[in-house]
């Protein structure tokens, strides 16, 4: 019993030097009763002064039950005076508010007894605003952009990059943001998706993709000078390759300054033109051509006929002698692009097909004094043939200049004369009744000379006189018989 009188005295005793103290005790809204009653069996049982796990004090029943991190709370944590009935039970009369007042009294808007940071809530709650929590910024304290050196409030926070990372931009040394000029448009290289801000992912398709070498190169290759008005065209990057290339020399061919019309981003060696787009394939010959073969005073307006790169092949060509036999200008007329030698004129698409003994001549045997306006009728080439002929004669038998009509390409004799045309000798009353053509060509000279009457039995002219005496214009020579049986018949 004295123990306990003693503990009461002492308790009173620590009452009255808190109730002592410079600063003010918490007020007690609504506190009727006055202080506490020290009835120490409220919260403390048996021999035990501790709080132990057998306290029947049920704070439930006060309005303010204890809930999540609450429960973890010590009793003077909130109950720093001995004052436990009607303390204030708003947040703020144990939090010190860290906003100043900035965001209002209710920390509930933000804040659980769960968790007092990076609750989800406020996370779901942020996602809806212009700037949704993402990437690495799901890790970022409040305070680390709606703090007061930035805003000072949370009303109006920049939402732009810039504005919190002004210092990371300004420190970066690789490569240097602030001597090369970078946008500080932070997200042109720095997703907010990225899980460090180092992995820069600039989208550079959005104006020039990256392809090929171009994947590897440093910024500052092509942004030297910065990165406003950057130009897109190859030269602006590779003019000293094309000042500087030899095999074939750029500048002195005059090449187009157009670097992708012959490299591409992969490699710039080997060239990848692709002259098969042009109005002139490159084909046979032509492939294995250095440019400089036909492009030696530049790319623009090159021809495309062969006579303005090949006019000394025909100069020069004496078998046949192109200059002198006044062949045509047109090369592939005879020439393909395969091999200028053999020539493989096609000579049937003329209006003359070279046939039979035709077919191997050389060209000048017909075109000796060029090719144009070249007669396609058979005497124009075999009158000395023709005129050289005794067996028959054809001069002098007078026979037609229509080669054709006795002869064929295939071989100049034996003629293929057929003389039933003019008068029937191998069929009718003729046929079987000659062996050779002197039989009636008397004179071998002149096959306009014939004979009827060597052949045909008559006992004298009288005879044939009188047998024609009725017969108009009736004469006794072969010519005569001719005339009145040309068939050779009565």
């Amino acid at each position: 019993m004295r123990v306990r009188s003693l503990l009461f005295l002492l308790c009173l005793v620590w009452a009255g030097s808190v109730l002592a103290q410079d600063e003010p005790p918490v007020p007690r809204v609504g506190n009727p009763h006055g202080p506490m009653e020290l009835d120490c069996k409220l919260c403390h049982a048996g021999a035990s002064w501790e709080l132990s796990s057998a306290s029947s004090f049920d704070h439930d029943s006060t309005g303010f039950p204890l809930e999540g991190m609450h429960q973890h709370a010590l009793c003077r944590d909130c109950h720093q005076e001995p004052v436990f009935a009607h303390i204030g039970t708003q947040c703020a009369d144990c939090h010190t508010d860290t906003h100043r007042g900035r965001l209002g009294p209710s920390c509930s808007d933000c804040h659980t007894p769960k968790s007092w940071v990076d609750q989800p809530r406020m996370r779901e709650e942020h996602n809806a605003t212009a700037l949704p929590l993402v990437g690495a910024h799901e890790r970022v304290d409040c305070d680390a952009c709606h703090s007061g050196a930035v805003t000072g409030d949370y009303v109006g926070t920049p939402t732009d990059c810039y504005a919190c990372h002004a210092d990371v931009y300004a420190a970066t040394e690789d490569p240097d943001h602030t001597l090369a000029g970078f946008s500080t448009d932070c997200e042109r290289c720095h997703g907010v998706f990225s899980s460090t801000w180092g992995s820069g992912d600039f989208i550079h398709a959005l104006n020039f993709p990256l392809t090929g070498a171009h994947r590897l190169a440093e910024c500052v290759a092509c942004h030297a000078d910065g990165f406003a008005g950057t130009p897109t065209a190859c030269v602006a990057c590779h003019q000293s390759e094309y000042d500087t290339t030899v095999d074939p020399d750029h500048i002195a061919a005059n090449f187009p300054v157009d670097c992708q019309m012959c490299h591409t981003t992969t490699a710039w060696l080997p060239g990848t033109y692709d002259h098969n787009a042009t109005a002139f394939p490159l084909t046979g010959a032509h492939r294995p051509l250095a440019c400089l073969d036909c492009h030696a005073t530049g790319y623009v307006g090159t021809p495309t006929d062969c006579f303005a790169c090949h006019q000394a092949d025909y100069d020069n060509t004496v078998d046949p002698d192109h200059g002198v036999s006044m062949f045509p200008t047109d090369c592939r007329t005879c020439h393909n692009t395969t091999a200028w030698e053999p020539a493989d004129y096609d000579h049937n698409l003329t209006g003359f097909p070279l046939t039979g003994a035709h077919a191997p001549l050389d060209c000048l045997s017909c075109h000796d004094t060029g090719y144009v306006g070249t007669p396609s009728d058979c005497f124009a080439c075999h009158q000395s043939e023709y005129d050289n002929t005794i067996d028959p004669n054809h001069l002098a038998s007078n026979f037609p200049v229509s080669c054709e009509e006795c002869h064929t390409t295939s071989a100049w004799e034996p003629s293929t004369w057929d003389h039933d045309i003019l008068f029937p000798i191998d069929s009718g009353k003729h046929q079987g009744e000659w062996d050779s053509c002197v039989d009636c060509h008397v004179v071998q000279t002149d096959y306009s000379v014939f004979e009827c009457i060597f052949c045909h039995e008559h006992n004298n002219q009288t005879d044939v006189d009188n047998d024609h005496s009725e017969e108009r214009d009736y004469t006794y020579t072969s010519i005569g018989c001719f005339d009145c049986h040309p068939r050779g018949d009565n």
